[in-house]
Formats: C-alpha cells, sequence, structure tokens
C-alpha cells in the first residue's frame, strides 16, 4: 500500500510543483499562467497518448519490474528538472517524458491491488491508493512555505527525486503470487465485465472530470494570490485541501465496502455536489473561499479512488488493461483541463474559468449516471 501511494504521488509530484510554485518558478524561466496550463497538459498529454499501451505493457512484463522502472526514470526526469532546466522549452521536455512515464504507474499498482487485495476491502485499498494524487498536490503545497521560499524551487525538485528512489526498495522481490483466490467475493457489488463501450463512456466522463480536477490543483495558488492571500498562506490552503481529499477518498472507499455498493453512482454524485461547489466559490472571499477550496478538494478532487475502483471490481482478471483504457480518459481531461482554463484564466478571468469547471463536472456526473444504469450483476 506504502508503495502505491508513493509511486503515484512520486510521479506527479513534477508536475504539481510547477502549479505551486509558480511565485518562483515564474519569474526563473518567464511564464505565466497560460504557459503553465501549457506545460502541464505536455505532461498529461504524453500520459493520455501512452496510457492504453502502458497497460497493456504492464500485463506483459509485470507490475513489479513496471514500478521498478517508473521509479528510476522519474528519478532521472526530476533531477533533469532540478540541474538542467532553464527554460519553457527544457521544461516541456521534461515534463512531457515525465508524463509519458508516469502512464505506466497507475496500471501497475491497480494490478498489484487487484492480484493481492481482499475484494470485499477494495474500495478501501483503492482510496488509499488514490491518495497518492493529492499527497502530490500536498506535498507540492507543503513545499511552498517549507522548501520553495528558503531554498528555491530546484530544491524541491531535487528532494521529489529522493523519494522516487526510495520506492525501488519497497518493490517486492521475486515472484508474488495472486492471493485473491483464497478471498470471498461480496455478492452485493458482483458485476459482469463492463464491455468496452461502458470504458469508453467512463474514460469521457473521467476526462470532463479531471478538467476540474486539474484547474483546481493548477491554478488555485495564483487564484488565492489575485484574491489577497499572499503565497505562504495560499500554500497551506492547498495544502489543507490537499490533506481532505486524501481523508475523503479514503472514506468513500470505506463507505462503499460497508455498504457493498458498486460505485458509479456515488461518483455521480460527487461530480454534481462538486459542480455546486465551484459555482459557489466565483462570489466568495476571504475564510469562506477557504473552507469552499476544502470542500471542493473533497467532492471535485475525491472521486479518483472510486472512479478505479468501479474498473477494477468488474475487470479484476485484466485490470491494467481496463485501467489503462478509464485512465486515458483522466489523462486527457488533464492535458485539456489546464490548457483550456489556462486561456480562460487569461482572456476573461478566473471566475469564468470555474464557471466552466462547473459545467464540466456537471457533464460528467450524467455520463457517469447512465454508466451506473448499463451495469449488469451477477
Amino acid at each position: 500500500m506504502a508503495m502505491s501511494i508513493l509511486v503515484v504521488a512520486s510521479s506527479a509530484v513534477g508536475v504539481m510543483l510547477l502549479g505551486a510554485g509558480i511565485g518562483d518558478i515564474g519569474p526563473d524561466l518567464d511564464i505565466g499562467a497560460g504557459e503553465i496550463g501549457i506545460l502541464t497538459a505536455a505532461f498529461f498529454t504524453a500520459a493520455a497518448l501512452t496510457s492504453s499501451k502502458a497497460g497493456r505493457l504492464v500485463a506483459r512484463i509485470g507490475w513489479q519490474r513496471a514500478v521498478r522502472i517508473n521509479a528510476v526514470l522519474m528519478a532521472v526526469l526530476l533531477i533533469a528538472i532540478a540541474t538542467l532546466v532553464d527554460n519553457p522549452w527544457t521544461m516541456a521536455l521534461a515534463l512531457a517524458s515525465m508524463g509519458a512515464t508516469y502512464s505506466l504507474a497507475n496500471p501497475a499498482v491497480n494490478q498489484a491491488l487487484a492480484d493481492h487485495v481482499d475484494p470485499r476491502r477494495r474500495g478501501s485499498f483503492f482510496g488509499l491508493k488514490h491518495a497518492g494524487i493529492p499527497t502530490a498536490t500536498l506535498l507540492a503545497g507543503l513545499a511552498v512555505p517549507v522548501i520553495i521560499l528558503n531554498f528555491g524551487w530546484r530544491t524541491a525538485y531535487a528532494t521529489a527525486a529522493a523519494m522516487a528512489i526510495g520506492i525501488i526498495f519497497l518493490v517486492p522481490r521475486g515472484p508474488v503470487p495472486a492471493s485473491t483466490e483464497h478471498h470471498e467475493e461480496d455478492p452485493r457489488r458482483a458485476v459482469e465485465p463492463l464491455p468496452a463501450a461502458a470504458l469508453r463512456r467512463l474514460a469521457v466522463a473521467g476526462t470532463l472530470a479531471t478538467i476540474g480536477v486539474v484547474g483546481l490543483s493548477t491554478f488555485l495558488v495564483a487564484s488565492l494570490v489575485e484574491d489577497g492571500f499572499a503565497d505562504g498562506p495560499a500554500g497551506w490552503i492547498q495544502f489543507g485541501g490537499a490533506l481532505f481529499s486524501v481523508l475523503a477518498r479514503v472514506s468513500y472507499g470505506v463507505f462503499t465496502d460497508r455498504t457493498g455498493t458498486r460505485g458509479y453512482a456515488t461518483v455521480s454524485v460527487l461530480y454534481g455536489i462538486g459542480a455546486l461547489v465551484y459555482l459557489s466559490w466565483i462570489p466568495a472571499t476571504g475564510a469562506v473561499l477557504a473552507v469552499l477550496v476544502i470542500v471542493a478538494y473533497a467532492t471535485a478532487w475525491g472521486w479518483p479512488g472510486l472512479y478505479t475502483y468501479s474498473v477494477v471490481n468488474a475487470n479484476t482478471a485484466t485490470a491494467a488493461a481496463s485501467s489503462g483504457v478509464s485512465q486515458a480518459g483522466v489523462f486527457t481531461g488533464a492535458a485539456l483541463g489546464p490548457l483550456v482554463v489556462g486561456q480562460i484564466i487569461e482572456r476573461a478571468s478566473f471566475d469564468a474559468s470555474w464557471a466552466f469547471i462547473a459545467g464540466c463536472l456537471l457533464a460528467a456526473s450524467v455520463v457517469m449516471a447512465s454508466v451506473s444504469r448499463g451495469v449488469v450483476g451477477r
């Protein structure tokens, strides 16, 4: 479990640091909100383009080898950013390479958990696993007052590289036989494998919802600074929001295990609530805005564990390949989100971007509800 969380966190922390550290990175590399969006899009575009193939590669080489490859390459790329990057073009190249490497992380840990977690506890474990991304956001937010403001943004990237290297020692050595055959399925959650059409609809819902997710993590600090917060408090607010996202993901997973639900309907509801929170965010200021940020993280940023669980619960035998398809949708949204939202911010305002994100979340809620209606039990 520790390995799963850290693999995902170390794979995403590089791009999360870009948004959180905009106060230092922006002047150093001569980039603004629009360029931050383009650079973040480079990371997730590369991940989206390679995700399906990465899922099939993991199925062929095994999750242990895939995790090791991911950890080594991520460490090299983080060190390269810390020492070599000196303009937007080299940052774009590094982040695109990082995104292609990141596409290995989720299928690998998804297959590991599918093989070794009690099916009756899958919701909880996938909630924990998907704590990896908000952990990366949490670390990026924490890095602002603790590392970046004191030692510079390059030191933050070097620190992240050390975390990636440590993951190698958490990967079990030698063959690890699947253990799920020793556990009983929960009949309330047993469903027929999702067909390709349902996986594609899941990917569409993931695309729409992730636009909001990445918009939140990429531009939050810049938005809060514009609303009157200093860099340090803005970083702490992002830290608090990410912490609540971690707690929410785990809580939703535990709820799913205890109630025997399949996840689809809950994800649809979270999308809808997240949309309302974004709309409420627009007129808010001060402490109210800080609270709404936390609520947004717990709803609009709290669904990925259940999203992945819903795929793996139905397609356990092909978890790596199937989650590669659904994850491609998430990566596509993550690529489009910063690019589109960044342009809306530059051409209109932050408030216009939050309204756009709310619309995307409402559409995602409708698509996910259609998937939920089509699920067949067994």
